[in-house]
């Protein structure tokens, strides 16, 4: 009985071992291609509102949330992409528009409104 524990203590550990690899090299892969990718990078405008959520959609699908302090970052294939951001409750003052995407480029954009529109405003850097 104590042999037959100790073999599946050690094929359990070796499968562990064999999944932590595997995902190792997944993060690598990922790590390798995001470069040929392009970045997309928001803040929110410090005249946004502290507590005012910012919603954004690539290519109709949700993509993440941010606020004031924090800075949204995604890595986009390269090609045309839709952008889609809003405020909760205010789906009239979106802003909508589309990124065309260059292998390596980041695009970088400060999140800014009025009482009727949101806005994308471009930066050369969001630190």
């Amino acid at each position: 009985m104590k042999r037959l524990n100790s073999v599946f203590l050690v094929l359990a550990v070796g499968a562990l071992l064999f999944m932590g690899a595997n995902q190792s090299r997944a993060g690598q892969s990922e790590y390798n291609s995001r470069s040929a990718n392009g970045v997309l990078r928001m803040k929110h405008s410090p005249t946004l509102g502290i507590n005012i959520p910012i919603a954004v959609w690539i290519d109709g699908f949700q993509s993440g949330a941010f606020t004031r302090g924090h800075v949204y970052e995604r890595s986009l294939a390269p090609g045309r992409h839709s952008l889609y951001a809003s405020r909760p409750g205010q789906l009239y003052s979106s802003f909508y528009g589309t990124l065309d995407v260059r292998p390596g480029e980041t695009y970088s954009f400060v999140v800014k409104s009025t009482p009727n529109q949101l806005y994308l405003i471009p930066v050369g850097r969001i630190d």
